[in-house]
């Protein structure tokens, strides 16, 4: 399985994957006392700005990530929900790990990350709720009539996760289903729900995303606007910019028939009390 994220030019790519392909792999849930067997923390000097998370067999790796990416990746966060980081957690470090049994899961690596980060990092932190801005996804029509790029899907992603997947033909590929693609000039989903839609599209406005809609069901969207900030910064964009996301508010509307609405509300966050550079190996 891979997780990956690609920064390039302040553009953010990432990749939404479902939790029902875990479970139809038969992966084993997460336990409180997993650790990784061996693991190995080296700084990435490189200047690249590419970099994932990879985990397969029993074998975990990080490639080029800032230390906010994997306390991210590892608590299952937003930018919005960490809290506290100093200024050196920006650099980016490789890790080559291993566990057992090697058909842990998504939760399960999760964890054992973040044992990692607590042993290695001393990472010390607390959740607590903060109230702060957020936005509801709600429905532009009333009367049902959604926007030219979303249709109702007809595969349902649990029912999905309970069987073999589907043969298919010698020589032809299946079409992607249970995922979504989001940058900031392109969003496209195949069977996702709408709360689904919601998480992907926080990381883009940079605040919570709540769905209002009232959509039950799954649906397949397609959504693309003009990013007008140009993409010469090397730094990951965390709050964009009013301007790097309005043609999102519009594309939503125009395309979906769906839009975004100012609101305020609690939200989980994870408070930084300390954290330390890497032990050496």
């Amino acid at each position: 399985m891979r997780l990956s994220r690609s920064v390039a030019g302040g553009v953010l790519m990432a990749l939404f994957a479902s939790s029902w392909a875990a479970r139809s792999r038969g992966q084993e849930p997460a336990s409180d006392t997993a650790a990784f067997e061996v693991a190995s923390i080296h700084e990435n000097r490189s200047g690249e700005q590419d970099g994932f998370f990879r985990f397969a067999n029993g074998r975990f790796t990080v490639t080029n990530q800032a230390v906010r990416w994997i306390i991210r990746w590892a608590h299952d966060l937003r930018d919005y929900q960490v809290s506290g980081l100093p200024n050196w957690t920006e650099t980016r470090y490789e890790i080559q790990a291993t566990y057992s049994p090697p058909s842990a899961g998504l939760e399960a690596v999760r964890v054992m990350t973040q044992r990692l980060l607590a042993d290695r990092f001393a990472l010390r932190a607390r959740r607590e709720q903060r109230e702060m801005p957020l936005y509801h996804l709600v429905r532009v029509n009333d009367n049902g009539r959604m926007g030219p790029k979303m249709a109702p899907s007809d595969v349902d992603c649990d029912r999905l996760a309970t069987r073999p997947p589907t043969p298919v033909a010698p020589g032809q590929r299946p079409g992607p289903t249970c995922t979504a693609w989001v940058n900031y000039g392109m969003l496209r989903g195949f069977s996702r729900t709408m709360p689904q839609l919601a998480r992907a599209l926080d990381d883009v406005v940079g605040a919570p995303v709540v769905d209002r809609t009232g959509l039950a069901g799954y649906w397949d969207f397609d959504v693309q606007w003009s990013v007008l900030t140009p993409n010469d910064s090397r730094a990951e964009l965390r709050t964009p910019p009013v301007e790097a996301i309005a043609g999102l508010f519009a594309a939503l509307q125009d395309q979906l028939g769906l839009k975004l609405t100012a609101a305020r509300g609690p939200v989980d966050v994870l408070v930084i009390d300390s954290i330390s550079r890497p032990t050496p190996n």
